[in-house]
C-alpha cells in the first residue's frame, strides 16, 4: 500500500529492472516520423513569396513615391539639378534662369563711327518651356513604380542634361544686315589724271579710294549663335578692302618724260604752217595701255580744206611738192621720240631719199596714200604726247626759208635705262648716166635743143640704225637693231625743152 507523506500521499517506489545478461542483443524501440505534406510546402512558398513581394513593393514604393510628381534625380538644367522640383517649380526655375538673359539680349554691329543694334524683341527671342523641360520631365512617367525605378536607375548612370531651348526669327537680322551691307559696300575709285599740255601744270590728279565689300554670312552666323545661347554680342565689322586699279601715286609716278626729240627744219612759210598745224593736232594725244596711235588718224587728212598748203615734200625726193608738204618732219620727230622712249613702233616707212633734218634711217615718211606711223603702248599706264613748234634762235636762215623747231615729248611710266640712236650709213654707188626730163612747162628749158642741168647726181646709201641702252652710270648695256634702210642713187637731172625752134 503506498505510503503516505506529510502531504498525505507518497508515490510507490519504482524498482529498477534487472540488468540483462550479456550477449543478448539489445532491442531499440522504433520512433514514429511525421512528414510535411506538399500542400504545406506550397503554402509556405506562397507565404514566403508574398512576404518578399510585399517587402519589395514596399521598398520600391519607398524609393519611387517621393518622385511621383517631381523631377527625378539625375536631371539637370544648365548644370543645376532639378531633383525634387515639381513641374511648376521647374518652369519657375527656368523662367528665373532665362528671363534676364532674354530681356537683356542685344547684338551690336560697329563700322567706323556707326553702331547698328539688334534687340531680342526684334528677333522674337523667347524660351520654349515645353521643349526645354519635357526631356527632363518625361523619364519615369510611364510604367508605374517599376518604370519610375528603372528610369531612376538609368539616370544614376546616365544623367540627363538640358539647356534652354530658345525660339527666334532671323528676319530682322537679315534686314539689318542688308542695310549695313548697303551702307558699307562701295566700289573702289580709281585715280584719274587730266592732261592739259601747254599749261603751267599740264597734269592734274584726283585721289583714289579703296572699295569695301562686306561678307554678311559670317556675321549672320555669329548673330544666330548669340541668339541660340542668349548671349549678347558685339562685332566690329571688317569688310574686305578692294584696292583701286589705278592709284594717284601710280599716276604721278607714271608722268615722267620717257622720250624727247627736238628737230630744226629749214622751211618756207607754207611748210612752216603745215608743220605747226600737224604738231597742234598731235599735242595732247594719249595712248591708253594696250592701245595704238596712228599718225594719219590723229593728224587727219592733209587737205586744203583742213588748212594745209602746198609745199616741198623733202621725204619724197628732190623737187617733189604737194599739199601738206613738211608734215613728215613732225612724224619723224615723233618716231625718234618713240624709239628713245621705248615705245613700240608698229608701222613706219623710210623716206625715198635722206632728209636734211634727220640722220639717215631715223626718219618716218607719212602720206595720205597709205604710209603711216603707228605707235603702241605696252605699259600699264597711259602715254601722253606733247608737240609744239617755235622759231629757232640764232639759226642760219636761207633765202625764202626760216628755221623752225619741232619738239615732241612722250610722257609715261619711268624707263629702266636711257637710250640713244646711232646710224651707220654707207655709200652704195653713183649713177653716171643723166636723166633727161622733158620740160613741157618751160620752167627750165624752152626749146628741144636746150639742155639745162637741174640736179647733180647723188649717191645711194644703206643705213643701219641701232638703239643703244645705257645704265644709270652711263655705261652701255646693249644694242638693238632698229632698222636697215636703203636709198637708191639719183642720176644727174637735165631738163630739155619741148618746143622746136622755127
Amino acid at each position: 500500500m503506498p505510503g503516505m507523506t506529510q502531504a498525505g500521499y507518497r508515490p510507490p517506489k519504482m524498482e529498477k529492472p534487472a540488468p540483462k545478461k550479456s550477449g543478448a542483443p539489445k532491442k531499440h524501440k522504433k520512433k514514429k516520423r511525421q512528414r510535411i505534406s506538399g500542400a504545406a510546402i506550397v503554402s509556405l512558398v506562397i507565404l514566403l513569396a508574398a512576404v518578399i513581394i510585399g517587402a519589395g513593393t514596399l521598398w520600391v514604393f519607398a524609393r519611387t513615391n517621393p518622385y511621383q510628381d517631381v523631377f527625378l534625380p539625375g536631371t539637370y538644367l544648365s548644370g543645376e539639378m532639378l531633383t525634387g522640383l515639381t513641374r511648376a517649380q521647374g518652369e519657375a526655375k527656368l523662367a528665373q534662369m532665362t528671363e534676364a538673359s532674354v530681356a537683356g539680349w542685344r547684338f551690336e554691329l560697329e563700322f567706323e563711327d556707326t553702331t547698328y543694334t539688334l534687340t531680342a524683341e526684334e528677333c522674337g527671342l523667347a524660351v520654349d518651356t515645353a521643349a526645354t523641360l519635357d526631356p527632363l520631365w518625361t523619364p519615369g512617367r510611364e510604367g508605374g513604380m517599376l518604370g519610375r525605378l528603372a528610369a531612376m536607375m538609368k539616370l544614376r548612370v546616365e544623367p540627363v542634361f538640358a539647356e534652354p531651348v530658345v525660339t527666334y526669327s532671323m528676319d530682322a537680322a537679315d534686314a539689318l544686315l542688308e542695310t549695313v551691307r548697303l551702307a558699307v559696300d562701295r566700289d573702289p575709285v580709281n585715280a584719274e589724271v587730266s592732261f592739259a599740255p601747254g599749261s603751267s601744270e599740264p597734269f592734274a590728279f584726283t585721289d583714289d579710294a579703296q572699295g569695301l565689300k562686306l561678307d554678311t554670312a559670317p556675321v549672320r552666323g555669329a548673330i544666330e549663335r548669340a541668339l541660340a545661347s542668349m548671349a549678347p554680342g558685339r562685332i566690329i565689322l571688317e569688310p574686305e578692302r578692294i584696292a583701286p586699279a589705278v592709284t594717284r601715286e601710280t599716276l604721278e609716278e607714271a608722268c615722267v618724260l620717257r622720250g624727247r626729240t627736238v628737230l630744226t627744219i629749214q622751211a618756207d612759210e607754207a611748210a612752216a604752217q603745215n608743220i605747226a598745224l600737224a604738231a597742234g593736232k598731235l599735242n595732247g594725244a594719249v595712248i591708253a595701255p594696250g592701245e595704238t596711235l596712228s599718225f594719219n588718224d590723229t593728224v587727219g587728212a592733209r587737205t586744203a580744206q583742213a588748212g594745209y598748203l602746198e609745199a616741198e615734200e623733202e621725204a619724197y625726193g628732190l623737187g617733189a611738192a604737194g599739199v601738206g608738204g613738211g608734215v613728215c618732219a613732225v612724224s619723224t620727230a615723233l618716231y625718234q621720240a618713240a624709239l628713245l622712249g621705248d615705245i613700240p613702233v608698229q608701222a613706219r616707212s623710210a623716206a625715198v631719199r635722206p632728209v636734211s633734218y634727220s640722220p639717215m634711217g631715223q626718219e618716218a615718211a607719212v602720206s595720205g596714200q597709205g604710209l603711216d606711223l603707228v605707235l603702241g603702248n605696252d605699259t600699264k599706264t597711259p602715254v601722253y604726247l606733247t608737240a609744239r613748234t617755235y622759231p629757232a634762235q640764232d639759226a642760219e636762215e636761207k633765202a625764202g626759208t626760216k628755221a623752225v623747231v619741232v619738239e615732241i615729248q612722250l610722257i609715261g611710266a619711268p624707263l629702266s635705262c636711257r637710250y640713244a640712236l646711232e646710224t651707220q650709213a654707207l655709200e652704195t654707188g653713183m649713177i653716171e648716166e643723166p636723166l633727161y626730163i622733158r620740160d613741157r612747162d618751160g620752167v627750165y628749158a624752152t626749146y628741144t635743143d636746150e639742155k639745162v642741168p637741174v640736179g647733180e647726181g647723188e649717191p645711194g646709201y644703206s643705213a643701219l640704225v641701232e638703239l643703244v641702252s645705257f645704265d644709270e652710270t652711263g655705261k652701255e648695256t646693249g644694242r638693238t637693231t632698229v632698222s636697215e634702210d636703203s636709198y637708191a642713187p639719183l642720176p644727174p637731172t637735165i631738163y630739155v625743152g619741148a618746143k622746136e625752134r622755127q
